[in-house]
């Protein structure tokens, strides 16, 4: 079961989750009428100088919000149920001058990008305060195992660039060794460590090691398959992933009721 909260912070992360979703929602919308602008050449250049002063307000942002959150630690405030605290701002505007910089790096084109990015966070961070935290964990390994996947793929269909499909086997070779190798270091200190300043239990069911280390497999096999059996193959395995997520995503919600 996940943990238990008091109201106020059960009200508090209701509140932040919705505003989440809500800031990801506009600035999809946004993004979609900043690439009608952007993408075109009667009015490229006026995009990238909208480009360069979002980035600047973003810049800005950060700023602003690393400053209040040194005023917030120099009083002692406790800001743990407030929407409005510095540390929340500078995620918000970093995101947004990420956005902007991702931009001007590689030109419009990337805004699609990012219709598929800011939905994917909205909902990670819907899981990681809906869901156990090790089904947290096995939702960022799914997802990393879609993109190494669709990595793979992109390089095998390339006609000098298949070296790639082994280079995104080998991340995810590396990743599963990491989570195993973090998996045996959390069970050995007793399953607890500092979140948010306070001792809490990481995982709430007896099997999550065993959860995340299979899924730490998974997420080495189906990359290093899909460099080594083609293309093709390679698609197929992204909803592999998926599936095995879903699956995990029902055991998960059943168990919580």
């Amino acid at each position: 079961m996940a943990t238990k909260r008091k109201p106020n912070e059960k009200d508090y992360i209701t509140n932040k989750v919705l505003s989440v979703f809500s800031l990801c929602l506009l600035g999809v919308l946004l993004l979609m009428l900043f690439y009608r602008v952007a993408a075109y050449g009667s009015t490229y250049m006026l995009g990238r100088q909208i480009t360069w002063v979002v980035l600047g307000l973003g810049v800005l942002g950060v700023i602003w919000g690393a400053v209040k959150t040194g005023m917030e630690r120099s009083r002692g405030q406790d800001m743990r149920y407030r929407l409005l605290r510095g540390r929340n701002l500078v995620i918000v505007f970093a995101v947004v001058a990420v956005c902007m910089a991702a931009v001007l790096w590689r030109g419009p084109e990337v805004i699609k990008l990012f219709y598929i990015i800011l939905p994917a966070l909205a909902v990670y961070y819907l899981i990681y305060h809906s869901y156990p935290r090790e089904f947290f964990v096995i939702s960022v390994d799914c997802g990393l195992m879609a993109v190494l996947l669709y990595a793979a793929r992109r390089a095998l269909a390339t006609t000098n660039f298949h070296w790639g499909a082994y280079v995104a086997a080998a991340a995810a070779v590396v990743l599963c060794l990491l989570q195993v190798a973090g998996v045996f270091y959390v069970k050995k200190h007793g399953c607890r460590g500092l979140v948010d300043g306070q001792m809490v239990d990481l995982f709430s069911s007896k099997n999550a090691h065993t959860m995340m280390l299979v899924t730490a497999a998974v997420l080495a096999v189906l990359p290093v398959a899909g460099a080594l059996l083609g293309a093709q193959i390679a698609y197929y395995l992204i909803f592999a992933a998926f599936a095995y997520l879903f699956v995990t995503a029902v055991y998960y919600t059943v168990k919580m009721m």
